[in-house]
């Protein structure tokens, strides 16, 4: 009776262990699946934690690690590429987020000057979601020290001011807003800044940056070709500003854009 009990059961016990063999390595499977994806958690960019791939490179250049580490990046691979006649960097670069002056005030707020019906009234921008870049010559007050100051040069830095925007706007979806302090004539304080909206730039923004800026390697500040030169004053003449810094009521400093015919 009793070899008739074992001969009944063994069928079924060899099933579940079976089964139970076939659970644990499903359970084993999927740890080891969990503990995979965990570790590449950890190790992804900012943007590929969100579920966004990075955006695409331009002109093979990409930065790496988190948002502030990005734009600093951006500053240096920009002024590299920019130079005076004699070979000298054209201008440092330096990145500011949050945003700031001197690394002495962080700007809270943007007022911008706008004209409507012979009146002017200022539209008030928060800075948040937004980059500074100082353009610092090697003079004095960051006057670039070397040559004479010229419209061709002048161009060239607003060249330099709108590559460094569309590298931001392109590589960083979070920043709206990119703020540029343009180095003074010799003897002259900066006074000077380039105010671009990511929304201004979105018809560049839609294409390779070779489509805006053809001159894969920036010009001399006497050698930009005319249909570039068109280009770079359509998109930044506009937004040519006289700076200057104010109390907002809520205590933040606000930085004031002004025509720039102002005195």
């Amino acid at each position: 009776m009793a070899d008739g009990v074992i001969q009944e059961r063994g069928p079924h016990r060899s099933k579940f262990l079976l089964v139970y063999f076939v659970l644990a390595a499903i359970v084993g499977v999927a740890v080891a699946a969990f503990l995979v994806f965990a570790q590449a958690d950890t190790t992804r960019t900012p943007a590929a934690a969100a579920g966004e791939g990075p955006p695409a490179a331009w002109n093979g250049f990409r930065p790496r690690g988190f948002e502030a580490d990005q734009v600093h990046q951006i500053a240096t691979y920009i002024s590299s590429r920019y130079h005076l006649p004699g070979g000298r960097e054209f201008v440092a670069v330096k990145a500011s987020i949050p945003p700031s002056y001197q690394n002495a005030l962080i700007i809270t707020d943007y007022a911008v000057s706008v004209s409507s019906g012979g009146r002017s009234s200022y539209d008030v921008i928060p800075a948040a979601n937004s980059v500074t870049y100082e353009l610092c010559g090697l003079g004095k007050q960051c006057a670039i020290a070397s040559g004479k100051p010229s419209v061709a040069r002048s161009r060239l830095l607003r060249r330099e001011a709108l590559e460094l925007a569309l590298y931001t706007f392109h590589f960083e979806p979070s920043i709206q807003t990119v703020v540029t302090y343009m180095p003074p004539a010799p003897g002259d304080k900066a006074s000077f800044v380039l105010l671009f909206l990511r929304s201004q730039l979105a018809g560049a923004l839609a294409r390779p940056i070779s489509a805006t800026l053809p001159e894969t390697k920036p010009p001399l500040p006497d050698e930009m070709s005319a249909s570039e030169a068109t280009t770079v004053d359509g998109l930044t003449a506009p937004d040519l500003y006289r700076f200057s810094f104010t109390r907002g009521q809520d205590g933040g400093v606000w930085l004031v854009f002004n025509p720039p015919t102002d005195s």
